[in-house]
């Protein structure tokens, strides 16, 4: 039968024993847990990246509609302004050629 200094040698044993298995597993879980955090956030950038990706060519694309409806609304104007001057052209025609026979 075992001492009683015995026993409490080996329950000291087991219990560093347990210790260090408890250090180690918590080591483990540690590396276990920052190792999911560092994958978390890759994956949290690269949705973050996609998402600006995924703005700026909605962005650009809503500008370019919005370009090409500034340019016809200009181009209607431009059109509605040769033709106003397109109908004024034979009175400013005849104006001019009044003027130029009166100086005469």
């Amino acid at each position: 039968m075992p001492t009683v200094i015995e026993r409490i040698a080996a329950a000291e044993a087991d219990a560093e024993a347990l210790k260090k298995n408890a250090q180690e597993a918590a080591r483990s879980a540690e590396a276990a847990a920052e190792d999911e955090a560092a994958a978390s956030l890759k994956i949290a950038r690269e949705e973050a990246k996609a998402g600006l990706a995924l703005a700026a060519a909605m962005a650009e694309k809503e500008a370019g509609a919005e370009a090409a409806r500034i340019l016809e609304s200009r181009r209607a104007e431009a059109a509605e302004l040769l033709a106003k001057a397109e109908k004024n052209l034979p009175a400013a025609a005849d104006l001019i050629t009044e003027t130029i026979l009166v100086k005469l």
